[in-house]
């Protein structure tokens, strides 16, 4: 896999870091999800670029990748865990597909279980932060949440390096329109189903 298709991958992988419960970690609780509207500008790893916005448990994004001229746009709805990604390819700008997902940092959003480890300042925003298990290791994935549980940065283990794969750098708290947080009615959705490995940047779901 070469070009702009292997930084999809590479990209979205980062942005997607698969977690697990805290297995064995004394007083682990749920990391909290946000409770208020918001948008934010984010940088993601190897130069991509988000913009979130949050209302009522639902998250559109929009994934800006070098090389590629059209925004990757998604749909996330965190209570259900479910996000419906449209992907810029030619000919199937109206389809979408629809994945479940566990606890993962979904884009930045950290779900599961951790528990808070101090504190830190990230774009100009106190955040709390919270440490959970990765997935399949032992290396500990890192976010720091804001009083409102807005994730503001998202570290994590990639090939065996600690790297900053979500890292917020604007920052809006203001009512969003919760109808531009909807799948649009004209897009034809696909649900995948699990373990399904054929997109990239996917890992088996």
């Amino acid at each position: 896999m070469s070009g702009p298709r292997f930084r999809l991958s590479r990209i979205f992988t980062a942005a997607w870091i698969s977690l697990v419960p805290l297995a064995g970690f004394a007083n682990a609780e749920p990391v909290p999800l946000p409770t208020i509207d918001y948008e934010a500008k984010a940088k993601l790893l190897n130069e991509g670029t988000l913009f979130v916005r949050h209302s009522n448990g639902k998250m559109r994004i929009e994934v800006q990748l070098p090389h590629i001229a059209e925004p990757v746009v998604g749909f996330i709805d965190l209570n259900r865990k479910k996000m419906v990604l449209m992907l810029p390819i030619p000919g199937v700008q109206n389809t979408a597909m629809e994945v479940d997902f566990g606890n993962e940092a979904i884009f930045g959003q950290v779900l599961g279980e951790g528990q808070p480890r101090g504190n830190d300042v990230v774009a100009g925003e106190r955040c709390t932060i919270w440490k959970i298990v990765a997935h399949d290791n032992d290396n500990r994935a890192v976010a720091c949440i804001t009083g409102d549980s807005i994730a503001l940065r998202t570290q994590a283990t990639v090939d065996g390096k600690t790297r900053t794969v979500f890292e917020v750098t604007e920052l809006k708290r203001q009512p969003q329109n919760p109808a531009d947080l909807e799948v649009p009615a004209n897009v034809r959705t696909m649900k995948l189903p699990k373990g399904f490995k054929g997109i990239p940047g996917f890992p088996p779901l």
